[in-house]
């Protein structure tokens, strides 16, 4: 009886544990940073490879081809964008907490604004 609950007990903990979505192929989190560190002094990362982490604010309605994660900041939810089709972010993702290891690079927004940082993955793990 004791065996046949805890066989129970364990099979139902296996099938409500959450499996990651990656995107490509598997993120670099032995030096992951949070977006809002990365925000503090976005310059100093600028054509560099890191990993960030944050929870995801929004997704592209179209084609999924970008994610932007909540940061607290001046310069307000931080982008990552991918070529459309190299990967397809879910609508689902909204919420959740991500990683992403990419280039960091400049974001052009016109005339009349200052350039942003956006992210360019090569990999994203949406964790939950």
């Amino acid at each position: 009886m004791l065996k046949t609950l805890l066989a129970v007990t364990a099979a139902g903990l296996l099938f409500t544990a959450h499996a990651a979505t990656l995107f490509s192929a598997a993120v670099d989190k032995t030096t992951v940073i949070p977006v809002e560190q990365l925000l503090v002094q976005p310059a100093s990362y600028l054509d560099k490879v890191v990993t960030i982490s944050g929870k995801i604010d929004s997704v592209c309605s179209k084609q999924g081809c970008w994610m932007k994660f909540t940061a607290h900041s001046e310069q307000g939810p931080f982008r990552i964008k991918v070529r459309d089709g190299d990967m397809v972010f879910p609508l689902s993702a909204k919420g959740k907490t991500a990683y992403a290891t990419g280039t960091v690079r400049l974001w052009p927004q016109g005339e009349d604004k200052a350039d942003a940082y956006q992210l360019y993955p090569t990999a994203v793990e949406i964790a939950d």
